[in-house]
């Protein structure tokens, strides 16, 4: 019983997590907007474009986006001419390309996290209720409280066991 409230409850927060950027789409005829949901129009002058422009030559070069974590996967895909810069449409779809990226990997650390806290409150033998589980580019973080030594034994090798997870860190305390 007190799964299944738990499952429904991460599902509910999921699935309201991936209809945040349709609910905020804007209305036909806004300007930058398309009016179909999470699709922008290309504008000469956007923001993100300029921020980046630092040498404001109109482009964007590699070195323009180096400080981007994993942004140069999306820069070879989004460079349709092939000459080496973003001009500011192939930037629109570079970045876009880079959120899908990155909205895909918290949603994929989403789903490990709510599975490691599954397997958790499924044992029995271990109160799991104060052990917070986060997970980054699939490693999980376990902190909170256990009884003793074997639950924070028990809850690593949950945690260590569950698919895709990668690596678990300790940061539970024994209650003294």
């Amino acid at each position: 019983m007190k799964l299944d409230r738990v499952a429904r409850t991460l599902l509910g927060v999921t699935a309201l997590a991936w209809s945040i950027p349709f609910a905020q789409a804007a209305e036909p005829g806004e300007p930058g907007r398309s009016g179909l949901p999470g699709i922008v129009q290309p504008q000469a002058t956007n923001a993100e474009f300029v921020k980046l422009d630092a040498n404001r030559d109109g482009t964007l070069s590699r070195d323009e986006v180096r400080h981007l974590r994993d942004y140069d996967k999306r820069f070879a895909e989004a460079d349709r001419n092939g000459d080496g810069r973003l001009d500011a449409n192939e930037s629109i779809m570079a970045h876009s390309l880079y959120e899908r990226a990155l909205v895909a990997r918290v949603a994929a650390d989403s789903f490990i996290t709510a599975k490691v806290k599954t397997a958790l409150l499924r044992e029995k033998k271990l109160d799991s209720l104060d052990v917070s589980v986060e997970t980054y580019r699939n490693e999980v973080l376990l902190s909170g409280f256990v009884k003793d030594e074997t639950q924070r034994a028990k809850a690593l090798q949950i945690a260590s066991s569950v698919n895709g997870v990668e690596r678990v860190k300790d940061g539970l305390a024994v209650r003294k």
